[in-house]
């Protein structure tokens, strides 16, 4: 039994373990969470994708009565959570070893392009509906865009889709960690290729007892703590300090070299695009027959969005977030978070986070939900396609 899931039961409720098989051949732990009373839900599914280093657990971390996923499930809502290609939940394969480079040759694209349309696919057929709500946290909102761009036909399966600091322009950046990562990224990189780390961070028990060691829970002023807030933008008063100590059991939970690669890439260019190979592999040339990646075409990006940004997230700004707000067409709600300290993290982790997000989401949810249930949809109206050498961003 997977660790968040023994979680999920400790506080009762039940659950439903899926796997879900993408094109590529990579194998996708599903969890459904059902209700503490046996009550049937009456609404439209509701899919939860968690971030970049991070795993579903994200999502039932700060216990009932505060996480979305225990709110969601006791107000009626069918919640299902994924764990995405390479996290600990979900790092086998049907014919690659987890421990291959051939196996870690991906990024947020294939997890988009792959990962949600199998996940999405697999949720519709089980509860025989036609649409789902979604709801990305951070890479969870990257993945989204490149699926409804890449693949446009997954628009009209979505009923609303709320992006929680959507990673999809991260030009404007202020941790110093990030910062210093991107301007030596090269000699990084370099080094975990010769090292054949072709795998950053994945989860071990030893990384949870260091953590617990070096940052004890009663100091409130850790090494930990301080790292995390120069990473995602410093909230003492706000951050759930014993939930950022209980996360080290689950985070971080292991992602490619090339992820990163990617994000850094995006940073660079400022540019919302496919991975750029350069030299590797043959080149852009080999890939995309271009000598430079194709760019997401997120006029294409026709699903309904409702977006979270924090004031003070040092990962993706508030600049990051205006320019995806001009740039998308089916744009419902653009809301900035009411506490001038709200960083990346604490869409997860803060202690006033039902307050200040999920009840709002709640809210949306339920004056939305008699327009979306049992209403057929018909195909999305899909946006140009880009003029060749025509930068849409």
């Amino acid at each position: 039994m997977l660790i968040h899931t023994e979680l999920i039961q400790k506080y009762g409720y039940r659950t439903e373990s899926h796997e879900v098989v993408t094109e590529d051949g990579y194998i996708l732990s599903l969890t459904r969470i059902l209700s503490q009373n046996g009550t049937k839900p009456d609404t439209l599914p509701l899919l939860l994708v968690h971030g970049l280093f991070a795993s579903s657990a994200d999502f039932v971390i700060i216990g009932p009565n505060n996480s979305l996923a225990y709110l969601l499930t006791d107000r009626g809502y069918d919640v299902w959570l994924v764990d995405l290609r390479g996290n600990r939940y979900s790092s086998r394969h049907t014919h690659l070893h987890p421990d291959s480079r051939a196996y870690w040759n991906f990024t947020w694209h294939e997890m988009g392009y792959y990962d949600l349309p199998a996940t999405i696919d697999r949720i519709l057929e089980v509860t025989g509906s036609s649409q789902l709500y979604y709801v990305g946290y951070s890479q969870g909102g990257t993945a989204f865009f490149v699926m409804a761009s890449a693949r446009p036909e997954y628009n009209r399966k979505i009923a609303r889709m709320y992006a929680l600091s959507p990673a999809v322009f991260v030009q404007h950046v202020r941790s110093p960690i990030f910062r210093f990562l991107i301007a030596n990224s090269d000699t990084v990189e370099c080094i975990l290729d010769i090292l054949g780390m072709w795998k950053v961070l994945p989860h071990n028990a030893a990384q949870y007892r260091i953590s617990r060691a070096l940052c004890p829970l009663q100091d409130p002023d850790t090494i930990c703590i301080r790292m995390i807030g120069l990473l995602v933008g410093p909230n003492p008063n706000g951050t759930d300090t014993v939930a950022q100590h209980v996360i080290t059991g689950h985070n971080p939970s292991g992602a490619s070299s090339k992820q990163l690669v990617h994000f850094v890439q995006m940073h660079r260019t400022g540019r919302f695009q496919q991975f750029d190979y350069g030299r590797r592999e043959g080149g852009n040339r080999a890939h995309y027959g271009a000598d430079e990646p194709p760019v997401y075409n997120l006029t294409a990006a026709t699903a309904p969005v409702a977006i979270f940004y924090g004031l003070n997230d040092w990962m993706v700004g508030p600049a990051n977030i205006a320019r995806l707000a001009r740039t998308i067409p089916n744009l419902v709600m653009e809301t900035a978070v009411d506490d001038q300290h709200f960083n990346h993290l604490d869409f997860i982790l803060s202690k006033r986070v039902r307050t200040l997000v999920y009840e709002k989401i709640l809210n949306d949810l339920n004056a939305s939900k008699a327009t979306h249930l049992g209403r057929s949809t018909g195909p999305p109206e899909v946006g140009l396609a880009p003029e060749d050498g025509e930068n849409l961003l």
